[in-house]
């Protein structure tokens, strides 16, 4: 997988589906920050980009909770740490069973006379996609809730009969692994159900199966546990001394970590919260992300890092740095603090990444300074990221971003620029003036709502010496041409003077050789020919072009 951090939704490139999950579960604990990348070629407002006019302070908004829907069941409910809890059946008035709903596999699916292990073992699959399909269909209302609890338990009933007849003609170690599983797996949802006697089955068969050498079914096993010594916590009979001891037996176990274990431990900490045993679940989230920290799976780590990122008292001091009031600016040297104190807590590579990701989002928000100790802090991670190319991306970004500052004070090649008649950039007629250079597209809502500042300052200073350079990254030139015949502005439009496609949008030579990730992004040349601010935007355009005209 790639992992690109832009501050947007949309990523600064090539960034997969993976990594754009991965980018967003980074940052639900803290805050939504979205805006406009390569990646997301859609109209965006201003309100939902992430990037504030300059003349704004306060940086985004938090995360809405979200909220489990209703009749979800297991593996596919959310809690409010992102994970997924435990069952709940779906709940609606019954009704006629539609025909085609009759006539699907878990409706007609019988065990049959099976003889040998591997029919069995057909049987188990068989039944577990049955049982998907089920509850898929019973969350979308299409199965009547009788009908629902019925096949549910029979459909158990059958796998927990297959299961111990392979147990007995089990020949390979895998077939008997499914057959434990498969039992495993039946009792569980059969309890969910409400089905007491297998709950109770089911207590016995996981602590019996807690020992097992297999590490699927010691993983399966001691996750059930926990799940039931959770259920025993939420019923009174299990104190959050239980949860804790048994959360801690699973993480220390030595059996390999899993999704049910992180799922299971997730749960608990959640758990605890509502019964406002805060500290002992900040300190078994704390236990999670360690044991998660360098898990093969991203996504497992940066789950653990969210449980514990999110309970923590520096996280939350960062996203209140970045979320004050009007009458609140950012203080740098309480920022700095809270950032060392963070990695401090939690020395994490999932940590650099939310700072890459916040750094950005801040620096186009006209807080350059500020962004730039997040950075200089994530960068001391860089080493750590278990995963090579998760490590390059790191890096990357980190090295943009300093491109992106570096330009201030130096002149920038604009060479390799020409206009939509396919004409060179003619620099010449641009010394000695102050010129605004300004990187968008037609698909990015923020850029087309910073054109009419930009507009009241050219039609004012223009006769003044004030130009502007505005450099279009659209991947497709026929979207940038449709924009133009509908809203042509009041200056030249350059574009990349090369026709192949990794070297146009983003790829653009000056867009790659400062580091741009995301757009809008605007820079102003004094008259000497070199940057003299960049990300100046809304009311301070004005205000940087008197200033710079007058010098």
């Amino acid at each position: 997988m790639t992992l690109n951090f832009g501050p947007n939704g949309g990523l600064p490139q090539n960034p997969s589906v993976d990594t754009r999950i991965l980018l967003l579960l980074a940052l639900a604990a803290t805050q939504a920050l979205t805006g406009c990348g390569p990646a997301e070629p859609k109209e965006i407002s201003a309100e939902t980009s992430g990037y504030l006019p300059s003349d704004k302070t306060k940086l985004s908004t938090p995360a809405k909770e979200q909220k489990p829907a209703e009749g979800i069941p297991i593996a596919d409910q959310v809690g409010p740490s992102g994970i997924s809890i435990a069952p709940a059946v779906p709940t609606y008035e019954p009704g006629k069973l539609d025909p085609q709903i009759a006539a699907k596999e878990y409706m007609k699916l019988k065990l049959g006379e099976l003889k040998d292990s591997a029919s069995l073992v057909q049987f188990l699959e068989k039944s577990t996609r049955a049982m998907r399909e089920l509850i898929a269909d019973g969350r979308r209302k299409l199965v009547p809730i009788d009908v629902l609890l019925d096949r549910g338990m029979e459909l158990s009933r059958m796998k927990v009969q297959a299961s111990d007849m392979l147990g007995k003609l089990a020949v390979t170690a895998d077939e008997k692994v499914a057959a434990t599983l498969g039992k495993l797996e039946s009792l569980e949802t059969m309890a969910s159900f409400g089905d007491v006697a297998a709950s109770d089955d089911l207590r016995v068969l996981a602590e019996q199966e807690s020992g097992s050498t297999d590490p699927r079914v010691a993983g399966k096993a001691k996750s059930i546990s926990l799940n039931l010594s959770n259920r025993d916590y939420e019923n009174g009979t299990a104190k959050a001394d239980d949860v804790i001891r048994n959360a801690e037996i699973v993480l220390s176990s030595g059996t390999p970590l899993n999704p049910s274990i992180l799922t299971a431990v997730a749960q608990a900490i959640d758990n605890l919260d509502r019964h406002d045993e805060k500290d002992l679940a900040l300190q078994l989230a704390k236990k999670v992300e360690e044991a998660f920290r360098n898990h093969d799976e991203p996504q497992l780590a940066l789950n653990a890092w969210q449980l514990h990122a999110q309970r923590t008292t520096e996280m939350k001091d960062i996203v209140g740095l970045m979320q004050p009031g009007p009458s609140a600016p950012i203080d740098p040297a309480q920022a700095k603090e809270s950032i060392n104190a963070l990695m401090n807590k939690i020395p994490s590579p999932w940590t650099s990444f939310f700072l890459v990701q916040a750094a950005i989002q801040l620096e186009y928000s006209d807080q350059p300074l500020l962004a730039k100790e997040m950075i200089d802090v994530a960068q001391t991670q860089i080493e750590n990221v278990k995963n090579g190319e998760a490590r390059a991306e790191l890096a990357l970004n980190c090295e943009q971003f300093q491109k992106r500052l570096g330009i201030t004070n130096k002149p920038l090649d604009l060479s390799a620029l020409v206009d939509t008649e396919g004409k060179p950039i003619d620099l010449e007629s641009y010394k000695g003036k102050v010129v605004l250079v300004d990187f968008w597209a037609s698909w990015c809502g923020p850029c087309i709502q910073e054109i009419p500042n930009i507009e009241k300052v050219f039609s004012a200073k223009n006769k003044d010496g004030f130009e502007v350079i505005s450099i279009n990254l659209d991947e497709n030139r026929e979207d940038l041409d449709v924009f133009l015949k509908s809203r042509k502005p009041l200056w030249k439009t350059y574009v990349s003077n090369s026709d192949k496609p990794d070297e146009r949008g983003f790829q653009t030579a000056i867009a790659k050789a400062i580091g741009i990730s995301a757009i809008p992004f605007i820079a102003i040349i004094g008259k000497d020919g070199n940057v003299a601010g960049i990300h100046v935007r809304g009311p301070k355009i004005e205000s940087k072009v008197a200033e710079l005209l007058a010098l």
